[in-house]
């Protein structure tokens, strides 16, 4: 979810491990076979997403056997590319509850979803249990969305956000409608976040800002949830799934096995995340996770 906390450019990517992006000009065969690779899009602006797609390409490679190309487009492109057949595969499909494998698609990215439920299935759950809400430091003195109209000024009118068309924005957008809220909803990125809340928290200055788990800043500042009276935020824990064109069974029937599996929890891609954060390049993180939590790994192919 770059600067500080994530500086992944396009070419680190590129040093990393094989990446392309792509646009809707340019033709891709819809139809795979065995002469060209599972393309596996993510969005490069989140280091929990990179996390787990850079860990997935890495196993599907090694031991699933398909060539593997990590495509970069932002989350309404990635949906347009798994119908179009510009992509295969998507982990980053961030939706409220575990009915969206049962085709009820909630929270988060549930529009993008519908748009192309007739082209993709939803075949696992990439991440989760995950929160999600607006967060304000600790020694803020109000405790729920309802009050911050009343203390708007102290906010600067406005709240600091991620990307923009991210599935918590998206319902951040619908927060405000419902609560008539007066502070307008700044987008920027995990990282404008991460350095905002710094900013402030040393200044003890009021904030509030776009929050999700597993984001590192939970553990380098002392904030806390604003209580949502309306639940419009979160009903139920939110999880990432592993979204598919609906040709993936029949082009890549091994990795549609192990995708049934390749769950991770917070907790191990806060891990991966502190890596790459930290500096340290997303295939180099990838397989330093793999080589130290083999017994998991096994799991996913047991």
């Amino acid at each position: 979810m770059p600067s500080n906390q994530f500086n992944i450019t396009r070419r680190s990517l590129l040093k990393a491990g094989t990446m392309v992006a792509i646009t809707a000009a340019i033709p891709f065969s819809v139809n795979a076979n065995a002469n060209r690779p599972l393309r596996y899009a993510f969005s490069h602006s989140w280091s929990n997403i990179v996390a787990q797609t850079y860990i997935g390409a890495q196993l599907i490679r090694e031991r699933v056997g398909y060539p593997v190309e990590l495509v970069t487009l932002e989350p309404a492109l990635a949906f347009a590319a798994l119908q179009s057949g510009q992509a295969d595969l998507y982990s980053d499909t961030y939706l409220e509850g575990l009915d969206a494998l049962n085709g009820d698609y909630r929270g988060g990215m549930a529009e993008y979803v519908k748009k192309v439920a007739d082209s993709i299935d939803i075949v696992g759950i990439a991440q989760g249990p995950q929160s999600q809400g607006l967060a304000v430091p600790k020694y803020v003195t109000i405790n729920s969305i309802d009050e911050l109209n009343s203390s708007a000024d102290k906010f600067s009118n406005q709240i600091i956000g991620i990307e923009p068309g991210s599935g918590v924005m998206n319902t951040v957008e619908e927060v405000i409608k419902a609560y008539d809220l007066k502070l307008q909803l700044r987008p920027g990125s995990d990282a404008t976040v991460a350095a905002a809340v710094k900013r402030a928290v040393l200044r003890e200055e009021w904030i509030v800002v776009t929050a999700w788990e597993p984001t590192p800043i939970w553990n380098q500042v002392e904030l806390k949830y604003l209580e949502d009276p309306k639940k419009l935020l979160m009903k139920e824990s939110y999880y990432n799934f592993h979204s598919v064109r609906k040709d993936f069974v029949s082009n890549f029937p091994k990795a549609l096995d192990f995708l049934k599996k390749f769950q991770m929890s917070v907790k191990d891609i806060a891990q991966v995340m502190d890596w790459i954060d930290g500096g340290q390049a997303p295939d180099a993180a990838a397989d330093r996770w793999i080589k130290s939590n083999a017994e998991k790994v096994e799991k996913w192919f047991s």
